[in-house]
């Protein structure tokens, strides 16, 4: 596909190219946008003639860059893009979103098709998706290294101003993360201790060494109730997201599963923001 400034830019004229459109051997995609028939229909097609049918610093956004770099699975229903002005003369299929804070960085070629980058993206997801949907992408752009939580934290405070849409969703998220990282491994296990100490039921063992009959270690877990055969995990991001750590813990628990164990995983933030549910949890282990 190309734009008509393109074709007049290698010497067509407007004229010429609605001659081949009137003839067949060009097709008209949306308004000043080309492209050569009987190629087939896809999604990233239709995206990148959103993109093309803006004119100066535009890109794939929201929900649709969400998808092209893989933190949202679900194709979006609507294609969304975003310029630096957008002037509408003419309903089209998608969406076209007005920012004054877009800037040449903060957006990069991905398959050819003009994207924002990984942190414009998740911010501006903020405005137009609900705040599960936010935190599930940010999470997977996390996990996925398409950023780190300070590049996210560096760019809301470029951007943030009074009104500037997506900010208040994803501040708060941002923040939590970043408190996240900076939890050591004690401090959580500490954290743990402290919401299940007034329980009337005996205090979880640490540091538990788990070996298989056959006398091979399985793991170190960090809490047990061994009569009840019952392990916790406290898990942080900064000491369970990496791939290797993600890869070992899952390795760890199958085969405690196996050995008749229940592993029982824990966050940082539901010890912070709801601990009841983690007292119940130890509760209902006691009483079965």
């Amino acid at each position: 596909m190309f734009t008509l400034r393109q074709a007049e830019s290698i010497g067509f004229s407007a004229r010429a190219i609605r001659d081949r459109v009137r003839r067949g051997t060009l097709e008209r995609v949306h308004s000043g946008v080309y492209g050569f028939p009987g190629g087939e229909e896809t999604w990233h097609r239709s995206v990148k003639a959103a993109v093309l049918s803006s004119q100066g610093l535009v890109a794939a956004s929201h929900s649709t860059a969400a998808h092209m770099w893989g933190m949202m699975s679900r194709r979006p229903d609507t294609i969304e893009t975003v310029v630096t002005r957008h002037r509408k003369v003419q309903r089209s299929p998608f969406v076209v979103h007005e920012s004054k804070d877009l800037l040449p960085m903060d957006v990069v070629d991905l398959d050819g098709i003009a994207v924002t980058t990984p942190v414009r993206t998740i911010v501006d997801l903020g405005a137009t998706a609900p705040s599960w949907l936010v935190e599930r992408c940010l999470d997977d752009g996390l996990r996925s290294e398409l950023f780190a939580a300070w590049d996210v934290r560096c760019f809301i405070a470029r951007v943030a101003r009074s009104g500037r849409n997506g900010i208040g969703t994803i501040r708060p998220l941002i923040e939590q993360r970043l408190e996240w990282g900076t939890v050591t491994e004690s401090t959580l296990e500490d954290l743990f201790r402290s919401v299940v100490a007034r329980l009337p039921v005996p205090a979880p063992d640490p540091q538990f060494k788990l070996f298989d009959p056959l006398g091979v270690f399985v793991g170190r877990f960090d809490f047990v109730y061994e009569e009840r055969l019952a392990f916790f995990e406290t898990d942080s991001i900064r000491w369970h997201m990496d791939p290797i750590a993600f890869e070992r813990d899952r390795e760890k628990q199958n085969r405690a599963h196996a050995l008749g164990w229940t592993v029982y995983r824990i966050t940082w933030r539901q010890l912070l923001d709801d601990p009841e549910s983690v007292r119940r949890l130890v509760m209902d282990i006691w009483t079965d």
